[in-house]
């Protein structure tokens, strides 16, 4: 049985979104017209609701498609990204 200082990372309901403008000025658009009413760009979930716990001495390997999100993950895990939703304590 393992104990809570065995767990390395722990990653709880993470998700990551971007948003995706077509054109530079509908950022800008964004910021002044766009609030409830409008949206000036779609919105990419890079990650949705993932959740996990790396043990000591454990591996991970991680596995997709190209943009199933896996740089994504790991520079949450490092810390380079934010998450839009959920933690990931390292």
């Amino acid at each position: 049985m393992s104990s809570k200082s065995d767990i390395l990372i722990v990653a709880n309901n993470l998700s990551k979104s971007y948003e995706i403008y077509q054109r530079p000025t509908d950022r800008l658009k964004q910021v002044f017209f766009g609030k409830k009413n409008r949206s000036y760009f779609r919105e990419f979930h890079a990650l949705s609701d993932v959740s996990f716990e790396i043990h000591r001495g454990a591996s991970l390997g991680v596995i997709g498609k190209n943009g199933a999100g896996k740089s994504t993950l790991l520079q949450l895990i490092t810390g380079t990204l934010e998450p839009t939703s959920g933690n990931v304590n390292v």
